[in-house]
């Protein structure tokens, strides 16, 4: 069998499962920076990252396309682009014990002062070949299509509180699929091995305020999917896996020169997990603005992230390279990840004049 069959799996994300932390939706920029994004979220990120981050907003923004690509690292690139044909069992050995995960994702957006929606899809797939002995493929698949409408309203001087309402319709689950259903290669056999779909309703709660000052200090509570959000089998055996809720805090400052701004944060995620050990819930980033260039630092569980960030006119296109940690602390299973992304995004401020997305002039600087 050649790899077609592989393939047809994994076109189709940016978080790993198991003992890792799932966290759907983060955008390549905050990844690039430590993870660190719940100060800095762009209008169009709001609805979905923090909604209370739409008190802020002040003018309209319309994310006519976002769309991002991931894979676990370039050594997976070098071993399946090399791998050729497989023609017997023995072939598969080079594959055992390697895991392989790739996703793309997409969404539209509509912001506007206190109020905004998006609209995403987002498809990712992991797979590990295991036991010499008995070969066999876990497999995780999951193609998420939300709506999310988001508003926030002020309770305080600079301070405001966001919500959102959701609506997922999931697909897909985990499995463990013998070596002769890949071998093969029947993809309508692969294809029924994920015949769970369901769709929940969830809600966020956010609240966010700002301190004037040099540095512009902003302190953000996010509590996504508010007690989980779990799925109503539509198809299948069983209902698709429930999401769990994340709450998180963080701090961010912002140092604005004439040409360059200086960005830094800290946060801390997951935090009514008691499960997950510290470590793997602390994240610092840090973000270097120029008129056309954004460069990207920092620390997400226990280790380094990079990333970088062009805008031309209405373009703009974010890289980002890190780790996370697939095991139970930091430092023990670390795995390798490549997330690009490109969106186009037109905004206007209150006068109906273009901005960028921290509301910048266009002609005066491109800030993120």
């Amino acid at each position: 069998m050649n790899m077609k069959c592989i393939a047809l799996l994994l076109v189709s994300w940016t978080t790993t499962f198991g003992a890792a932390l799932y966290e759907y939706n983060r955008p390549v920029r905050a990844l690039g920076m430590g993870g660190v994004y719940l100060n800095f979220v762009k209008d169009a990120d709001a609805p979905t990252i923090n909604p209370a981050a739409l008190g802020f907003v002040s003018g309209i923004a319309v994310e006519v396309a976002n769309i991002g690509l991931g894979i676990n690292g370039l050594d997976t690139i070098s071993t399946y682009s090399a791998s050729g044909s497989v023609n017997n069992v023995s072939d598969y050995d080079r594959f055992f014990g390697k895991k392989i995960r790739l996703g793309a994702n997409g969404r539209v957006s509509a912001i506007m002062p206190n109020f905004g929606l998006s609209v995403y899809d987002d498809a990712q797939v992991s797979l590990i070949l295991r036991n010499t002995a008995f070969p066999n493929i876990d497999m995780s698949f999951f193609n998420d299509y939300g709506f999310v409408v988001a508003g926030a309203f002020p309770v305080a001087p600079l301070t405001s509180l966001g919500v959102a309402l959701k609506r997922i319709n999931r697909w897909g689950g985990y499995q463990t699929v013998g070596l002769s259903t890949i071998a093969a290669g029947n993809s309508a056999a692969l294809q029924n091995e994920f015949e769970n779909k369901g769709v929940g309703y969830g809600g966020d709660l956010a609240l966010m305020t700002k301190i004037p000052g040099r540095f512009s200090p902003s302190f953000s509570i996010v509590w996504q999917d508010v007690g989980s959000t779990a799925f109503t089998k539509t198809t299948g055996n069983d209902a698709p896996p429930r999401i769990k809720d994340n709450l998180q805090a963080g701090v961010g400052l912002v140092l604005d020169l004439p040409g360059i701004d200086l960005s830094g944060g800290f946060e801390y995620r997951h935090i009514n997990d008691t499960g997950v050990q510290i470590g793997k819930k602390l994240h610092t980033g840090f973000e270097l603005s120029l008129p056309l260039i954004d460069l990207r630092i920092g620390s997400s569980q226990g280790y380094s992230t990079m990333g970088a960030g062009f805008s031309f006119l209405f373009l703009n296109f974010d890289a980002a390279m890190f780790k996370t940690e697939a095991g139970e602390y930091p430092g023990q299973t670390p795995e390798d990840q490549i997330l690009l992304s490109l969106s186009i995004d037109l905004s206007v401020d209150a006068n109906f004049n273009f901005y960028s997305k921290e509301g910048k002039k266009r002609n005066l600087k491109q800030r993120r």
